[in-house]
């Protein structure tokens, strides 16, 4: 399957928040995963496993159905993805694994409490 955009259409409003009619765009994408764009005064975007999810969520008994833009096309020709449950769950990577400087504030460390600034410091830069 190739990716595939859809638009949520809501029928009746049930939060009274979105109003009816084309509420949000988004895309399957290949593996099955959906990002949501919703429309209106606050548009957020939102990430799910799948569109059973944000159908579950937001279709709210039929009130808002999937109206899809592409077709589907069925499987890609190309290279086959493993089914996401088939995955092996990874950990995220350590994002801060940079050291820690070793004087990350030297105008309020504890040790230096009270000290002057570090020289080649204004007022300007300090109290800024």
């Amino acid at each position: 399957m190739s990716s595939r955009r859809f638009r949520l259409i809501r029928h009746h409003d049930v939060s009274g928040v979105s109003g009816v009619g084309p509420v949000a765009e988004g895309v399957q994408f290949t593996d099955g995963s959906v990002a949501l764009r919703w429309y209106g005064d606050y548009p957020t975007t939102t990430v799910w496993d799948g569109i059973e999810s944000v159908v579950a969520i937001h279709g709210h008994g039929g009130a808002t159905e999937v109206e899809w833009i592409d077709a589907d096309t069925g499987p890609d020709p190309g290279p086959t993805l493993p089914p996401r449950e088939t995955l092996a769950a990874r950990p995220w990577p350590d994002l801060h694994s940079a050291p820690e400087p070793a004087d990350p504030d030297p105008l309020h460390h504890e040790r230096d409490h009270g000290a002057a600034p570090p020289g080649g410091w204004t007022s300007h830069r300090v109290f800024r």
